[in-house]
């Protein structure tokens, strides 16, 4: 394979993968509790926690740099990243290998958060079932 074709290889993975992310998040778009969509966002979540696995790095250099001060941080960050970033990796991988079983119960996440950045996608709308809060007057 001559190197432009390596290159557009990759790039053609990188979306499939990335299509293929987007679509655990089907329920976001209908908002139904379908055990097939449940059974999505578990893959989804797998292929996401796969791909970001590494970010637990830089994010607990930064946490640690925040309680200390930069060597430390540094040091002790890159440490427990590498530990939670095998831990979201593996777990991604379980995800993605047992999408289709409702194992734990109920598709539920095995590491909490169940993404490496919860608040980059903001709060979760409500569901269409249940009651909208009425604003107090």
């Amino acid at each position: 394979m001559r190197i432009g074709n390596k290159k557009l290889f990759v790039v053609l993975m990188v979306g499939m993968v990335a299509l293929l992310a987007a679509s655990g998040y089907a329920d976001d778009m209908t908002r139904s509790k379908s055990e097939a969509n449940s059974m999505m966002h578990k893959c989804g979540r797998g292929i996401v926690n796969v791909l970001t696995g590494w970010m637990e790095v830089p994010k607990n250099i930064a946490v640690e740099w925040k309680k200390t001060e930069p060597f430390t941080g540094t040091i002790m960050g890159t440490i427990k990243g590498l530990g939670w970033g095998v831990g979201r990796t593996a777990t991604g991988v379980y995800d993605i290998i047992t999408f289709p079983l409702p194992i734990p119960e109920g598709y539920k996440p095995l590491m909490e958060p169940e993404f490496i950045l919860p608040d980059l996608w903001g709060k979760d709308l409500p569901y269409f079932d249940e009651p909208i809060e009425k604003p107090m007057k």
